[in-house]
């Protein structure tokens, strides 16, 4: 004979209360198996078990109509149940993962100083990939100068443009990437008045729109092309090679301002 426990301590077993129990057993989703001489519910193992699957549905979402649905199959095994469980929280974690995605890119968005709304977001940048390259141009950039005046000044001015802000900032942006990508494709050298001009239009596009940009502290961002970080795997995802032409080109048009100094 199966062992059975009063109704505080199937409570305590199954995770419930014992107020939760006795309306189960009111609605009729999960009755005791037997009752004491004193008329006191008394639950079985097998009990227990329905409880537990109760419990589990309950902690999944599952309405008490569709947990009493699928509790009164007949047929349906242990593994039926696991089976089921296992397919609802799968479903559960891709929500959650989804949910976290849109969290994860909301707070990338605000530490790259983007103060728009999702929706005006998706009008300056589309579904495309501009939005993640310049969320990961951020988070580099607060890695490699989180605690300088240069991070601070970026996070500042960003922090107040409005959608046309940065639909001007993404049109200019793009248009020098593109006659970069194209000089490349021309051939023509790094190390030529063109390419460097465009290197130095990069430069002030910085200087413009995201914080003081001197001629080191460019330099120091061709680097980060040249060692193929974020900024470059998004320059080489353009145009294979992008990313080394383009520190090239900076370094190039550096020396020329160098020379160009006088002492």
């Amino acid at each position: 004979m199966d062992e059975e426990y009063t109704v505080g301590s199937a409570a305590e077993l199954a995770g419930l209360s014992v107020r939760t129990l006795r309306y189960y057993d009111e609605i009729g989703l999960a009755r005791p198996s037997s009752r004491s001489p004193g008329g006191y519910r008394l639950y079985t193992e097998t009990d227990l078990a329905v409880l537990q699957r109760v419990a589990f549905y309950r902690e999944l979402g599952l309405e008490i109509g569709d947990i009493a649905e699928i509790l009164g199959d007949a047929e349906a095994t242990d593994e039926d149940h696991l089976r089921r469980q296992r397919e609802l929280i799968e479903q559960r974690v891709s929500r959650f993962r989804a949910m976290l995605a849109l969290i994860d890119k909301e707070l990338a968005a605000r530490a790259a100083g983007i103060a728009l709304t999702p929706a005006e977001r998706r009008t300056v940048f589309g579904e495309g990939r501009f939005l993640d390259r310049l969320m990961d141009h951020a988070e580099q950039t607060r890695q490699q100068w989180g605690d300088t005046p240069e991070h601070a000044e970026r996070q500042r001015r960003t922090a107040r443009y409005g959608e046309q802000d940065w639909l001007r900032l993404r049109t200019e942006l793009a248009a020098i990437n593109q006659a970069l990508a194209d000089a490349m494709a021309w051939g023509v050298p790094a190390t030529d008045p063109a390419a460097m001009e465009l290197a130095e239009q990069l430069r002030l596009h910085t200087d413009q729109w995201f914080h003081d940009c001197g001629y080191e502290s460019h330099r120091e961002l061709a680097e980060h092309y040249r060692a193929n970080r974020r900024s470059g795997r998004n320059y080489d995802e353009m145009v294979p090679g992008l990313s080394r032409y383009v520190h090239d080109a900076i370094v190039a048009n550096c020396e020329r301002a160098a020379a160009a100094t006088p002492g």
